[in-house]
């Protein structure tokens, strides 16, 4: 069979013809539904907003943004740009406001040329947290622009770091606020920063860090700084060279230092006062060095120091170190009520504070004085922290709080506390061995089985991350319990996050004491129910014993009378 089909033949002009209608109309369709999508986009709230309103949210999404903080885009191109590709109305908004353009961070030479032209004639903020944009940007450019610039951040490698260094004295910085320099790579990079910088002309210049670099102390451009950092560097500064570079510069309020070690400065009558400063940190010092440097400072009362010590000397150049610190014994003097001590990565940290915070590891501005040194167990004893506290002026610390991951601070070492602090009330221990402080106690003496003499000011117990087994639940009962007997009773224990502990546990210690528990269970059981905690699982007569001390306790009623 055939079939026969009947085709209209079109003429290929006629086609073309239609064809071009078609793209005609879906253009024109197309122009239609963006000038639809546009009109519907002006009735939402935020294309409603005024232009400098809508410009203060692009400014503070800005300051929030990762690239602000360094971690620029890997294009080089600024985080402003996101604005411009939302809609019309955002895009002219962003391009007509300049001071969106004039967070120049880590952008390439592209992106940097574009940024000077839109910001205009406003001020910069420049931040190169890397050597190799800031190689390839050409820094010439935005240096060249160095009288508009108000914060300068820079992180050179050392060849490039003489270059820069040579763009910085072309012109001056009359708008310059803050100034970092921090040399990446070789140490040994010492060329000084002098007076030749920014042409001696930096009026407004507050701040200033400085690191793997020098500085040049005689220096007058730096004599109006509220702020002063200088970090590791191959030739470090001596204490004359710093007495004398700080006699010029009484508004400092911050300092930051790595002085250069011990040196004889004592004949120098110089006294400098520096009446505004609200924090000195010194790092990699003896506290030789740092005794040197306080007898010559004279510091309001209030101020906050922190010390990064070398290492450990003995008791009394500790006295001597507090005593250069602490001249004035007026009674206004605020009084030191807490101490929270950590040991991480194998370093010991004291921080004291003038009040008991409400969380132990928050970050607050009543931590007058803090510590950190080196610990080596072969060399120092742990002991050697309530030596120091008895050495530091104007205390009464009613709190103490300890972190020791992966230390087991023995009963010596507790015991020890107990008579060095006697008014303290509250202990507070995170992600620590708790055995040795149970053991301190509950001590024994000749004429009874347990006293409970240890800490007799003691109210309140917290326990943070600890892991418990369960002979020392039983024996953390028994202590609970035995204090209450001798009138010196625990009022209050706080649990929280703690491992193998559950509600009937709670339960039970609730009976001797008030328990602020966080409701966090964690039993450490196997398949069959059985525990699997230290205690249950260790052959070790340690254990035993110390499961067969705490149950004599709880079972001798001569013991626990007052319960």
């Amino acid at each position: 069979m055939t079939l026969s089909v009947s085709v209209d033949v079109i003429p290929r002009s006629k086609t073309e013809q239609c064809g071009a209608h078609i793209d005609e109309d879906t253009i024109a369709l197309s122009e239609s539904v963006c000038a639809h999508r546009s009109r519907r986009n002006a009735l939402v709230y935020v294309s409603r907003l005024p232009p400098e309103i809508l410009a203060n949210i692009f400014m503070y999404i800005m300051s929030n943004e990762e690239s602000y903080m360094g971690t620029s885009d890997p294009r080089g191109a600024p985080a402003c740009l996101a604005a411009t590709h939302v809609c019309r109305y955002w895009r002219q908004v962003a391009l007509e406001y300049p001071i969106l353009w004039a967070f120049i961070d880590g952008v390439s030479a592209q992106w940097l040329a574009i940024m000077l032209e839109r910001s205009k004639k406003v001020a910069l903020v420049v931040i190169y947290n890397d050597p190799k944009p800031l190689r390839q940007c050409g820094f010439e450019q935005f240096l060249s622009h160095l009288p508009r610039i108000t914060f300068l951040q820079l992180c050179p490698s050392p060849p490039e770091a003489d270059r820069i260094l040579n763009c910085l004295s072309s012109l001056p910085a009359p708008l310059l606020h803050t100034f970092k320099f921090v040399v990446f790579g070789d140490p040994t990079f010492a060329r000084p920063i002098s007076d030749t910088i920014f042409q001696g002309q930096a009026p407004q210049l507050r701040s200033v860090q400085l690191v793997q670099c020098c500085f040049s102390w005689t220096s007058c451009i730096f004599t109006g700084l509220h702020s002063l950092h200088i970090g590791s560097s191959a030739k470090r500064s001596s204490l004359s060279q710093i007495l004398s570079a700080l006699r010029r510069m009484p508004e400092l309020e911050l300092i930051t230092l790595e002085p250069r070690s011990s040196e004889h400065v004592d004949a120098l009558s110089v006294q400098v006062s520096l009446p505004r400063l609200r924090r000195i940190e010194l790092f990699n010092s003896t506290i030789l060095t740092a005794t040197s440097l306080f007898s010559h400072l004279v510091l309001p009362v209030d101020v906050r120091v922190v010390l990064s010590l070398t290492k450990i000397e003995s008791t009394q150049s500790f006295a001597d170190l507090f005593s250069a610190i602490h001249k004035n014994h007026d009674e206004s003097v605020p009084i030191i009520r807490s101490l929270r001590v950590s040991l991480l990565y194998g370093f010991f940290t004291l921080r004291f504070s003038t009040s008991i915070p409400e969380h132990p590891w928050t970050h607050d501005s009543d931590i007058r004085l803090s510590i950190t040194f080196l610990y080596s167990s072969w060399i120092t004893k742990p002991d050697i922290l309530f030596d120091i506290c008895r050495t530091v002026p104007h205390r009464k610390i009613q709190h103490l709080a300890a972190s020791f991951s992966g230390f087991d601070a023995p009963e010596e070492f507790w015991r020890t506390g107990s008579a060095e602090l006697p008014e303290l009330e509250i202990i507070h221990l995170d992600d620590t061995p708790i055995q040795g402080l149970l053991n301190a106690l509950l001590v024994g003496d000749e004429h009874s089985s347990y006293t409970a003499s240890a800490y007799p000011s003691l109210r309140a117990l917290e326990l943070e991350n600890i892991y418990l087994g369960c002979g020392e639940r039983l024996f953390l009962e028994a202590v609970l319990m035995l204090r209450v007997g001798y009138g010196v009773g625990i009022h209050t224990l706080r649990l929280a996050k703690c491992r193998n502990l559950m509600w009937k546990i709670v339960e039970r210690l609730q009976t001797t004491v008030a328990v602020d528990w966080d409701g966090h269970e964690d039993a450490l059981t196997d398949t069959d129910g059985g525990c699997l905690c230290s205690s249950c699982n260790d052959n070790n007569s340690e254990c035993y014993e110390f499961d067969a001390e705490a149950l004599s306790i709880l079972t001798c009623p001569d013991l626990t009378h007052g319960v």
